[in-house]
C-alpha cells in the first residue's frame, strides 16, 4: 500500500478483519458450481473530530453488491433513516427542555444480521487464509455493501429497542420514543448513528448499558459532530448551535 499512512490503515483493516472474524461473518468452503462468486474491496475513511483533528483510521470490508441478482442473491432492501429536519427538532427540544444528549456507533453493525440469502464471496485481499486460497466465503452474516444489509440491519436494530420498551414515532420511524419512571427519552437513529435524549445522564447511562450487552458500541459522550454537523450547546441558556465549519 502505498501512502502516507500505509502503517495506520494496515492496523485499521486488520482491526476489522478480527471483527469479521469473531462475528463469524462466514465459512470457507469450495467454489460452488454455478454460482457467481462477488468480489469485494477495502474502503479506508479518516474520522475527523469536530474541530477538523485527526479523530481515527477506519477500514472497511465492502462486498461489491452492485453485482448481486435480484430473486436470487437479494429481495427486500428498503432501509429508512433519520430525516434531517426531525433530527434537528430533537436537538432543539433537547436544547429547550434541557436534556442529555449522548452519542453512541455500533461497531460493525451490519454484521448484527443474519440473511437467508446464499452469498458466496471472494476471500478478502491481504487476508486470504493461508494453504486455503481456492476456497470462497459463503457469508452466514450480513456485510457492508450488501443490498439488503440496510434493512436487515434496522430489523434487527427495531426488534432489539422494542424489546427494551421502545416504539417507532408514526412520523418517522428512526425515531424510537420510551417512558421510564416517568421520564420521556428517545433515541434517533441514521444507521449505525445512535443519539440517546433523555432527561438524566442516570438514564442515558441506563439505556447505553443496555445497548453495549447487546451490541458492540463506542460510546462518543455528549454529541460534538455527528453526521457533519458539529453541535455546540449552551446549557445555561439552553441554545444550541448546529454548523459544519471546521
Amino acid at each position: 500500500m502505498k501512502s502516507d499512512y500505509a502503517r495506520q490503515w494496515r492496523i485499521a483493516a486488520e482491526s476489522e478483519f478480527t471483527s469479521l472474524m469473531n462475528n463469524k461473518t462466514w465459512v470457507l468452503v469450495p467454489h460452488p458450481h454455478g454460482r457467481r462468486v462477488l468480489q469485494n474491496w477495502w474502503v479506508f475513511v479518516v474520522k475527523y473530530t469536530g474541530t477538523g483533528e485527526i479523530d481515527r483510521f477506519k477500514a472497511r470490508l465492502v462486498i461489491k453488491g452492485f453485482l448481486q441478482q435480484y430473486g436470487i442473491d437479494y429481495n427486500e432492501i428498503f432501509s429508512p433513516v433519520i430525516r434531517m429536519e426531525v433530527l434537528r427538532l430533537l436537538l432543539i427540544i433537547a436544547a429547550l427542555l434541557d436534556y442529555e444528549v449522548h452519542q453512541m456507533d455500533v461497531k460493525t453493525a451490519f454484521l448484527n444480521g443474519f440473511r437467508s440469502e446464499a452469498i458466496y464471496m471472494a476471500q478478502p485481499e491481504g487476508f486470504a487464509a493461508a494453504g486455503q486460497e481456492h476456497l470462497v466465503c459463503k457469508l452466514l452474516r450480513s456485510l457492508y455493501g450488501l443490498k439488503q444489509a440496510p434493512r436487515i440491519w434496522y430489523q434487527t436494530l427495531c426488534a432489539f429497542l422494542e424489546s427494551l420498551g421502545f416504539h417507532k414515532l408514526i412520523k418517522d420511524s428512526c425515531v424510537f420514543m420510551a417512558t421510564f419512571d416517568g421520564q420521556v427519552c428517545y433515541i434517533a437513529v441514521y444507521v449505525d448513528d445512535l443519539l440517546i435524549i433523555a432527561p438524566t445522564v442516570s438514564l442515558v447511562c441506563r439505556i447505553k448499558s443496555a445497548l453495549k450487552q447487546r451490541f458492540l458500541m463506542t460510546d462518543l459522550g455528549e454529541v460534538k459532530y455527528i453526521l457533519g454537523w458539529s453541535i455546540e450547546r449552551n446549557r445555561e441558556a439552553r441554545t444550541i448551535f448546529i454548523h459544519q465549519q471546521k
